[in-house]
């Protein structure tokens, strides 16, 4: 067939490059999404390419970049070689493209053989499960990643793997944002200066790609906005006499996460934070013993007193003999919103660490409701992903801690305010 030209933006030519991992993030208009997929339709109309486009949810195709490539074919004339199926695009060569979610379909992404790039779209959202499902599924020699995301938060699991840390060997990570692309519209360049005058937090983040300090549907969004307003963040000093309280949420195949507080006379001091997922008892016990505080009591939500699988005691048995005692069971709310509302109420009184605390104060501020796609709103359901184990932890405070005697002791020193 004759040479396909297309135009891209100069900043993606390491794409014809070999790399194991093809990484691109930044702000809206800097023609990501676009470039990848007129790369990819060319180099399957030259050569014969199984292609697995993927992403963390996908209930239906309209959720995927099917519909991105079906413009993309008739833009660059390949109507001919490529028949655009329901759920599928196929070449004439046999290049395939395939389209399936991670959260729904794990064991069918497992069995997929022969991949030669998967192509992982609006990645921001991919969790830490999913991404272990995916890296050693696309295993052909050769094969490559990319991956493709609008900045969103620091602690998002593809942010922490490839941009907060040295990526993996075998990386090229590019930040491209709408400066980048020479052929950004001008019916944008006037909607992104608007939102410029009108919103700078908004716009830095949209088409910047600065990071977002709070998720949309945050649940406890308003009450961390407040804490901030009034420097209840910053650097909180450990009271070396005061007990320290921990708050568990236990995860199996997820994260663990455990908040160390404080309660110094009307405050609820947050002075620490840990999570860690795929992890003995053993483990959280020595984390426990080697963060050397005076400790009280120990919170932790009612499937503590479950018999794992396998086990011979029950998990409060297991940290008892670890040495974490004494152990409250957190009775199960009936439902999740009463928890919640404990929470929001118990915020007004708390102080968290800016430093110690920073995983767990970015898991509150990103715990939020599902969006409900047909309906363009949020749900009242909470969305489970990364930050509902560091709330759900917290929550276990809301629900369980009751103080038993008032205290005197000075403020916490307000250093490094956020």
């Amino acid at each position: 067939m004759s040479e396909v030209v297309a135009r891209m933006p100069k900043i993606f030519k390491p794409l014809d490059e070999p790399h194991r991992y093809k990484v691109m993030y930044g702000g809206r208009g800097s023609a990501k999404s676009w470039t990848v997929a007129k790369k990819l339709l060319i180099r399957g109309a030259t050569e014969p390419l199984r292609v697995l486009c993927t992403r963390e949810l996908q209930k239906s195709i309209k959720q995927s970049v099917h519909k991105l490539l079906k413009d993309q074919i008739a833009e660059l004339g390949l109507g001919s070689f490529y028949e655009v199926n329901d759920t599928s695009i196929k070449g004439k060569n046999g290049t395939e493209f395939m389209f399936m979610g991670v959260k729904y379909n794990p064991e069918e992404i497992k069995s997929t053989e022969g991949i030669d790039v998967c192509w992982i779209e609006e990645s921001s959202n991919l969790t830490e499960a999913s991404w272990d499902i995916i890296d050693p599924t696309v295993r052909k020699p050769g094969s490559e990643i990319w991956v493709t995301f609008n900045t969103r938060f620091k602690f998002d699991h593809i942010y922490q793997l490839f941009i907060a840390n040295d990526p993996p060997p075998g990386s090229w990570v590019q930040r491209v944002n709408h400066n980048d692309n020479p052929y950004f519209p001008d019916v944008l360049t006037a909607q992104m200066e608007h939102m410029k005058e009108i919103d700078l937090e908004k716009y830095l983040h949209i088409w910047e790609g600065q990071l977002k300090q709070l998720a949309e549907g945050a649940i406890f969004g308003k009450q961390i906005l407040t804490a901030r307003a009034e420097n209840r963040v910053c650097n909180i000093p450990v009271e070396s006499s005061c007990e320290v309280h921990t708050f568990w949420d236990l995860g199996r195949n997820d994260h663990t996460a455990i908040w160390f507080m404080q309660n110094v006379g009307k405050e609820y001091r947050l002075i620490d934070y840990y999570e860690n997922r795929l992890q003995d008892i053993d483990h959280y016990c020595r984390v426990i013993k080697d963060k050397g505080y005076l400790y009280g009591t120990h919170y932790m939500p009612h499937d503590v007193e479950h018999q794992m699988l396998g086990m011979t005691e029950t998990r409060k048995r297991q940290f008892n003999s670890g040495g974490v005692s004494p152990i409250k069971t957190v009775p199960r709310v009936r439902e999740k919103n009463e928890a919640i509302e404990m929470g929001r109420k118990i915020l007004a009184q708390v102080w968290i660490d800016e430093k110690r605390c920073e995983k767990g104060l970015d898991a509150l501020s990103n715990y939020r409701y599902e969006y409900n796609d047909d309906r363009d709103t949020h749900n009242r359901s909470p969305c489970h992903d990364w930050a509902s184990n560091g709330a759900d932890a917290f929550m276990q405070m809301a629900q369980g801690f009751k103080p038993q005697q008032k205290r005197t002791s000075r403020r916490p020193q307000k250093v490094s305010i956020v």
